[in-house]
């Protein structure tokens, strides 16, 4: 077995002791550390190296991380502790082909966006189109999540979308696993630009199968991206 690898308390966050909600605010602070790849699959997370390096209490830490595993970023084990989860290519088969099911249903119940909402998605394409020419992985990652939420956000079926929304969360570490493939986009973002177009035009069939296009050809890319790791 190679040597463990351990998080470094010294780098890669910044402390926010005086935030209302410390443990969300940490989490999201690792989960992109993760997606940045600054944080690998399996290292380990000290309790005492993280409430170290924020000078906070183990308490808020603990809870940090527990949020981290309800989102199967982070694993816990009782005698290795807290690790960052693996990735696998079953696990990644798995979650897409559930967000496939819902988000499906999901943008079947949407209204069609007033002239404000179609701008904010606009705005929202421009930003993202942006982190595509930076190469900007980790925020294009969370600009893209940002921009389906806005969309299913038009749904009136609130639990449909907190679970969409979870398992957006949840695949997020895959999405920008294969970020590489980004710079094989083309430019603009097309396939975000093609739903933002059939929202415009009203027309449910062409937006439905906008998106399964583009859900069908991210999760191939991802797989193979996994295949090509052994994964």
């Amino acid at each position: 077995m190679g040597r463990r690898e351990v998080f470094d308390p010294a780098v890669g966050l910044t402390p926010r002791a005086t935030d209302t909600d410390l443990p969300s605010r940490l989490a999201a602070d690792i989960r992109e550390m993760i997606n940045e790849g600054k944080l690998s699959p399996g290292q380990q997370l000290r309790q005492q190296d993280l409430a170290r390096r924020f000078g906070i209490s183990r308490v808020p830490v603990r809870e940090t991380l527990s949020l981290l595993v309800a989102e199967a970023a982070v694993c816990h084990d009782p005698n290795r502790g807290f690790h960052v989860a693996p990735l696998s290519s079953s696990e990644a088969r798995q979650l897409y082909r559930i967000r496939h099911l819902l988000e499906t249903q999901l943008l079947s119940t949407v209204r069609w966006p007033d002239a404000s909402e179609l701008a904010d998605l606009r705005a929202r394409l421009a930003l993202l189109d942006h982190h595509l020419t930076e190469r900007a992985r980790a925020a294009w990652v969370r600009a893209h999540r940002e921009f389906h939420g806005a969309i299913f956000a038009l749904s009136p079926d609130a639990v449909l979308r907190r679970e969409v929304m979870r398992l957006m969360r949840q695949t997020d570490r895959y999405r920008a696993m294969a970020a590489p493939d980004i710079a094989g986009y083309r430019f603009p973002a097309d396939p975000e630009h093609h739903l933002v177009e059939t929202l415009a035009a009203q027309d449910r069939e062409a937006l439905l199968d906008a998106y399964r296009r583009d859900r069908s050809a991210v999760e191939k890319r991802l797989l193979a991206s996994l295949t090509a790791r052994a994964l």
